[in-house]
């Protein structure tokens, strides 16, 4: 009997529906407690980005479904260690996302890529490896790949250790609502790990959140457990709204401009503008949670919140290595 080749039938038979055990993760939520934590939207966070990497499967050869160590209509079996991963796709309040797409690819078990991209790469293909997949998340949030795990590969002159990657897999998770996520799932104990240049770019805080070991076995295989975290995409009406908080006049010392003189913050439609008393208006640049940028005149403003989340003050910081500075307090006029 030929296997489904619709991917939910087959993520059931592969009994690939993850449970509470294989969700303690460390991404998004608490990893000794998942039900306490969806409980706790505080203990969510958004999971980091990382490079996509060159071999990201556009032409998208073989059945891609939810297990790569298979191929339709081919009976052989992938080589090397079969592994699961599994996990969830929240978001910032640990609710599940609900049909978000989850793709996956990587280098088989000698490291090499089923991509025209990777033809130069000594390393053996492997006819019955279908290094990608892809699936829809379930009601609850849920995903799984029955896989193999890669191995380690140089991009460039083998001899440099610095051209190792590590083995991973590349993840591309999306939804219409949410922003898109590209990462990649690293192992515990495999080489190159402290050396590895992508895995490097992560800040090391969140590096243990990537590099995974087995949360358990399923029929003597190994399980790997990785939740994911998305943010959504804020609508017209609360980006606007998000603006509008931070308008008003500053008690803000500036280098340019009247000496003393008090700075409005402004709204002009989507832009958040910083209006210099006797000189010039120059636009804010969002860089992250209440944070903008601001390089014409090199400073860093961060707006302050109160307890009811009204912005109160914001923190001047300098951008220039040039220039000594201390970060300082302006209140809200």
């Amino acid at each position: 009997m030929q296997p489904s080749t619709h991917p939910r039938r087959r993520f059931l038979q592969l009994g690939l529906g993850a449970t509470a055990g294989f969700l303690a993760t460390g991404m998004g939520c608490n990893p000794t407690d998942y039900q306490k934590a969806a409980q706790n939207a505080a203990n969510c966070t958004l999971t980091p980005e990382q490079t996509i990497g060159p071999f990201y499967p556009h032409v998208k050869n073989g059945d891609g479904d939810v297990d790569l160590t298979t191929i339709q209509g081919k009976e052989g079996q992938a080589q090397g260690q079969v592994i699961f991963v599994r996990g969830k796709i929240l978001d910032e309040n640990c609710a599940p996302i609900p049909n978000a797409l989850v793709e996956i690819w990587q280098a088989n078990h000698a490291g090499r890529y089923s991509h025209e991209g990777d033809s130069a790469n000594p390393q053996p293909l492997d006819p019955n490896f279908e290094g990608w997949g892809e699936m829809a998340t379930d009601a609850e949030g849920n995903y799984g790949f029955k896989t193999i795990k890669p191995a380690a590969y140089s991009f460039d002159d083998p001899t440099v250790i610095e051209n190792w990657r590590t083995p991973h897999i590349h993840f591309k998770v999306s939804r219409r609502g949410y922003h898109d996520l590209i990462t990649q799932l690293y192992f515990s104990g495999e080489k190159y790990l402290d050396t590895d240049t992508v895995l490097a770019d992560l800040p090391e805080a969140n590096r243990g959140q990537f590099i995974l070991s087995p949360t358990t076995t399923d029929n003597g295989i190994p399980a790997f457990a990785f939740n994911l975290t998305l943010s959504k995409v804020a609508t017209a009406a609360v980006r606007l709204a998000t603006l509008d908080a931070y308008a008003g006049k500053y008690a803000m010392d500036l280098p340019f401009g009247t000496p003393k003189a008090p700075v409005t913050v402004h709204r002009d439609g989507e832009k958040l503008l910083l209006d210099i008393a006797g000189y010039t208006s120059v636009e804010l640049n969002g860089t992250g949670k209440d944070e903008f940028d601001t390089p014409s005149i090199s400073r860093r403003l961060v707006f302050n919140r109160d307890a009811q989340g009204a912005v109160g003050s914001v923190t001047v910081h300098s951008t220039s290595k040039a220039e000594p500075f201390t970060p300082f307090v302006a209140e809200k006029m």
